[in-house]
């Protein structure tokens, strides 16, 4: 009885002094549910994380995505704006390279090219979505500054990547 008294006073707690984005397995749950559903059939990985979801693809070239999206690209963006469209939360686009073939060829470091595919990704939403609104979306680049968790389980696979985190609160939205 003790520790739930200590939990509720803890989300009170968080909840007044502003940090109202705290681990939600109920809103977890569900949107890893909708999201394996919706995703299945592509290449957009989707994982749980303590902020939300993550909805995970891979840059095949960040060279070139920094200069253009690719079509692929575009194409898992539009997938995942379709599923923003149906939802209220809060999202952030992270995009992860460690490529450094293409820090020379760009003449650009990694987390520049990260920066600008990042902005790349957030305008194409934006643009495909027409409501997604400034306060309900963020980008960063990371570039090579944050690896991806466990790369020999998923055979090296995700390094140059884009994670779309899709963000629950504590009031389940």
């Amino acid at each position: 009885m003790t520790k739930y008294i200590l939990l509720i006073l803890l989300f009170t707690v968080l909840n007044v002094y502003g940090y109202e984005y705290i681990f939600n397995d109920r809103c977890i749950n569900e949107l890893y549910f909708i999201a394996n559903t919706e995703f299945s059939r592509t290449d957009i990985l989707v994982e749980k994380d303590s902020m939300g979801i993550i909805l995970r693809f891979p840059i095949k070239n960040p060279a070139e995505e920094c200069r253009e999206l690719s079509t692929e690209t575009v194409n898992n963006l539009k997938k995942i704006e379709q599923f923003l469209a149906k939802i209220e939360n809060s999202v952030i686009i992270e995009v992860h390279t460690t490529d450094e073939d293409s820090v020379e060829r760009n003449k650009l470091n990694n987390w520049e090219i990260a920066a600008v595919i990042a902005g790349k990704a957030e305008a194409e939403i934006r643009e495909l979505s027409g409501g997604l609104g400034y306060d309900r979306i963020s980008s960063v680049g990371y570039g090579e500054f944050f690896p991806v968790k466990n790369p020999p389980y998923n055979g090296g696979k995700y390094l140059n990547r884009i994670d779309i985190i899709v963000q629950c609160n504590i009031s389940g939205e």
